[in-house]
């Protein structure tokens, strides 16, 4: 069966790759969808705006991956070869929206420093990582007749040369740390919670049933991006049930409380806070967790708290693992301490 999609790629903002040679491969006597590196550089790790568009037409659903790359900011090169499961994308791809639109548009390809290789499917509102691949990393010779005559490490440093500000982060923070990405891409179960409580100036205390807060506490409105390179914004309740997803990098969180309207802003550390994923599932064992969202705006007092059957006594996230900023009617109610975002669009969505 055929299916209608655009294939395109991604990469990390300021860790660019040039593909020698890229393929989605269809079925046998099928020909496969070329993969381009481009100048996709622009967009965080998954986020739409790295896209460059191949093409979109009519073919069938990819069974492998081929791929053979270079690592400009590490001077290495890599390779691929792996297999895709077919059935599995086109179930996911029969999933619809609740207007009954297509739930997903692209295919996309995600390349990480140190040989990382994601695949999502992806679309306006939602997408699902598919694989996290581990290419192997490949010499000199194996590449040679795509570096246009020199050596790959000058086929590198000429390629930043052209790219100031890659050049310029490269030398002021070096490379990402070797298991940064392999953390963010670790699928975990959860679900959110809002937790009806208030607090005392001591302790949190469960709402009075019969408190307008209580009444009107809804968390329907829940938007999510992740450093796995996958996000939620379809607002139902896809997100308050038990999922798999990478750790959240930003959250939104909306609700309705008489005329007034909150939101709720929270930026999770690219380290600490998958660190902190990392460690509360994996250590403990943990299946499946909820992560419950404490919120009194009448004492502008906010914790994120995870709870488990593994782990019954509730478990604090550290308040250095994420920034938070709340709006009240659209205008700032109250900032965390630690936050530090001077570019205002990376809170709006």
């Amino acid at each position: 069966m055929d299916y209608t999609y655009q294939t395109s790629e991604s990469m990390p903002r300021y860790y660019p790759v040039v593909v020698f040679r890229g393929f989605l491969n269809l079925e046998e006597g099928k020909e496969p969808r070329l993969i381009n590196s481009g100048n996709f550089r622009r967009g965080d790790w998954g986020d739409a705006s790295a896209y460059i568009v191949v093409s979109r037409h009519t073919y069938s659903m990819p069974v492998s991956i081929s791929l053979k790359w270079g690592a400009m900011t590490e001077k290495k090169a890599y390779a691929l070869e792996a297999p895709l499961d077919k059935e599995k994308i086109e179930q996911l791809w029969q999933r619809k929206d609740k207007d009954g639109e297509p739930l997903y548009e692209f295919i996309v390809v995600g390349i990480a420093p140190y040989g990382g290789v994601a695949v999502w499917l992806r679309g306006n509102y939602h997408s699902t990582l598919l694989n996290w691949f581990k290419g192997e990393e490949i010499n000199e010779e194996q590449v040679r007749d795509y570096l246009q005559g020199v050596s790959l490490e000058e086929y590198c440093r000429l390629s930043l040369e052209q790219n100031e500000d890659i050049k310029e982060h490269l030398e002021e923070y070096g490379l990402p740390p070797l298991d940064l990405f392999d953390d963010w891409m670790i699928p975990y179960r959860y679900r959110y919670i809002g937790l009806e409580e208030y607090y005392d100036g001591e302790q949190w205390q469960p709402y009075d049933k019969e408190d307008l807060f209580f009444d009107d506490l809804d968390f329907d409105d829940i938007r999510v991006e992740r450093y796995d390179g996958t996000h939620d914004q379809l607002c139902d309740d896809g997100l308050l049930k038990y999922h798999e997803a990478g750790c959240p990098k930003r959250l939104c969180v909306n609700w309705q409380v008489g005329r007034d309207i909150y939101s709720l802003y929270y930026w999770f550390d690219e380290q600490l806070a998958p660190q902190f994923f990392k460690q509360y599932f994996m250590m403990n064992a943990v299946e499946k967790a909820d992560i419950m969202l404490r919120i009194d705006t009448r004492a502008n007092q906010y914790e994120i708290v995870f709870k488990s059957d593994e782990m019954p006594i509730p478990q604090v996230m550290p308040a250095d693992t994420y920034q938070l900023l709340v709006f009240l009617n659209d205008n700032e109610y109250y900032r965390s301490e630690n936050f530090d975002q001077e570019d205002e669009e990376a809170w709006d969505w």
